[in-house]
């Protein structure tokens, strides 16, 4: 797994550059790639071995985040990583304000614990993920978001291996 961004994370209702980790973020944990139209979503397994695209949301279908939870029941996750689309100087902008809207539509639903990962590069380091695989660009679209999603949750485990592990 190689590290596609710098690794600020943050949990939902803090400042934007604020290292803040729930003391009860457990694996196996879910990712989201969340864009205006599609969410990607994305797993690890229980030991953070392994990463993998799962599913594709539609964001303008209003039980996205019902639908979101029956994959957390059926992967058995026990924490949410969104990413956060900061700009390339770190700041946020309208993406980043949208992330944060979307997941504070999840939290209505849910009483997981959810924390924000930089998601800066990530849809690139995807792509060049699956053209390298030999997919045509179709292929690639289709699953872009999810392998985005994957990137996100790897970048995560990489910089929080040890709060994880204990």
């Amino acid at each position: 797994m190689k590290a596609a961004s710098c690794s600020i994370t943050d949990s939902v209702g803090t400042q934007p550059h604020t290292a803040a980790f729930p003391e009860n973020f457990q694996l196996p944990l879910i990712s989201l790639d969340i864009g205006t139209k599609r969410i990607g979503v994305a797993v690890c397994d229980r030991l953070a071995m392994s990463c993998r695209g799962v599913a594709c949301l539609h964001r303008r279908d209003k039980g996205w985040p019902v639908q979101l939870l029956k994959l957390v029941a059926e992967y058995g996750s026990r924490g949410i990583v969104a990413g956060l689309p900061r700009n390339m100087d770190g700041s946020e902008g309208v993406q980043a304000a949208d992330a944060r809207a979307a997941v504070a539509q999840l939290r209505e639903v849910t009483d997981l614990p959810v924390v924000f990962q930089d998601e800066r590069l990530s849809t690139w380091t995807a792509k060049e993920r699956l053209y390298a695989q030999g997919l045509n660009e179709k292929k690639v679209m289709d699953r872009l978001d999810q392998t985005a999603a994957a990137v996100i949750l790897e970048d995560f485990l990489l910089a929080h291996r040890e709060r994880l592990h204990g």
